[in-house]
């Protein structure tokens, strides 16, 4: 089986977007190559989300919500949701604890510059601990139910960004639904955001041939169309 790579732009807090405009953002994306499966030439019962950082944390809630009204978006968008599989590297999920794994000087700098964790669950400005219900909201394990699809978690122990107990907070919850999951913690591995980090040798051990083996068996495992729908 070949793979198909689509790279989708979403909305984000600086282009005054949420969480909700991201996952309308990539449902729209998914309903589009649905719709031109011909076109492009892929098999549309066969797509997996695959997200790093603040991608996976969109993947993650993408996943798990296609039966919500409020994340349906355009019409239409809602059937053409539903994937066969997730794959997150280092996302985010519940952002008030995202520091919560560093020591107490980095928490407090997390804590004073969170004004954009905030902006992106359409509280700007709040503090995490007044809008609880907010960030609850914007967190994929709050919609994990059974028929959330299967989902593969990876981690590097030494990520100086997002905690590694963030993808282990879904990791967790999805195990108590029922749902396939699989976590890697990925040694020696840092945060691997070109976007934010300076650190042009940060994406090498997410490139590795060992990561990517895992990766892509797991693709191959959850798309190769044994199991799919007709």
């Amino acid at each position: 089986m070949r793979f198909v790579v689509a790279s989708v732009e979403y909305r984000v807090a600086p282009d005054g977007g949420t969480y909700v405009d991201s996952v309308h953002d990539a449902r729209a994306a998914l309903t589009y190559l649905r719709q031109h499966a011909d076109d492009f030439g892929i098999d549309p019962r066969a797509v997996a989300l695959w997200g790093e950082s603040a991608g996976g944390h969109v993947a993650d809630l993408t996943g798990v919500n296609n039966d919500l009204p409020e994340f349906a978006g355009d019409p239409g968008s809602s059937s053409t949701g539903t994937v066969q599989a997730v794959v997150d590297a280092f996302g985010t999920s519940l952002i008030s604890a995202i520091a919560d794994d560093f020591d107490e000087p980095a928490r407090l700098h997390y804590q004073r510059t969170a004004t954009h964790f905030s902006a992106y669950v359409g509280k700007a400005g709040a503090p995490f601990s007044e809008i609880p219900e907010a960030v609850g909201a914007a967190d994929p394990a709050t919609y994990v139910a059974a028929s959330a699809p299967p989902f593969l978690l990876l981690h590097g122990s030494d990520d100086m960004l997002v905690s590694s107990s963030q993808t282990q907070h879904v990791h967790k919850a999805l195990l108590s639904a029922g749902v396939e999951s699989t976590r890697y913690v990925v040694a020696g591995a840092n945060h691997s955001d070109f976007g934010v980090l300076a650190d042009s040798d940060a994406a090498l051990a997410w490139s590795s041939a060992t990561v990517m083996d895992v990766i892509t068996a797991f693709l191959h495992r959850h798309l190769d169309g044994a199991d799919l729908p007709k």
